[in-house]
């Protein structure tokens, strides 16, 4: 009887800090190219980091992504076919460390998915047609280690981005990215 309940409270415990997904709508009319990156953010350095990319496989305009974590990250779901892959990640584990780029398979992203949750998304938007856009990119989530928590970007005269609007948050444990 010990031993079940060991074995339910360790599945839960599990569970509990888990990674969670994230989500990334495209409301755009432009391929969005997405760099994610996680990291452990309750200790002053934020490692071990984890950063990985999608390029240049983009989202398509109109498109929806999720990743349930780092591992299996090329592995479309079935609720967002569209996911592009995430082959491999690039993980630091401390300061002046070594960055070791592990493929989206690897065993030790799951444990790093444990001690980590998504921080991040450095992207830019591109015109499907290939041509080149002014002011495509920016950064959403915890800029730095511990940093500043950007939300929400606008296009506007001071900020003239190439798209209208994106959102970062987090919503029961998930988080989203929405660009339009």
């Amino acid at each position: 009887m010990k031993k079940i309940f060991l074995s339910l409270f360790a599945m839960s415990s599990f569970g509990l800090y888990a990674q969670k997904t994230i989500h990334v709508f495209n409301y755009t009319n432009f391929n969005l190219v997405n760099t994610l990156l996680g990291a452990d953010q309750t200790n002053s350095s934020c490692f071990p980091s984890i950063q990985g990319t999608n390029y240049p496989i983009p989202v398509p305009p109109q498109g929806i992504a999720q990743y349930k974590g780092y591992k299996d990250s090329n592995i479309p779901l079935p609720a967002a076919p569209q996911s592009p892959p995430i082959n491999a990640w690039d993980v630091t584990f401390a300061v002046n460390n070594v960055i070791y780029q592990m493929p989206a398979n690897s065993n030790v992203l799951g444990p790093l998915a444990l001690s980590t949750d998504w921080m991040l998304n450095k992207f830019y938007v591109a015109d499907p047609g290939g041509g080149p856009l002014l002011n495509s990119g920016a950064s959403i989530g915890t800029i730095g280690c511990n940093g500043q928590l950007v939300t929400h970007l606008q296009n506007t005269s001071s900020t003239p981005y190439a798209f209208n609007d994106a959102f970062w948050f987090v919503s029961a444990g998930e988080t989203y990215f929405v660009i339009q």
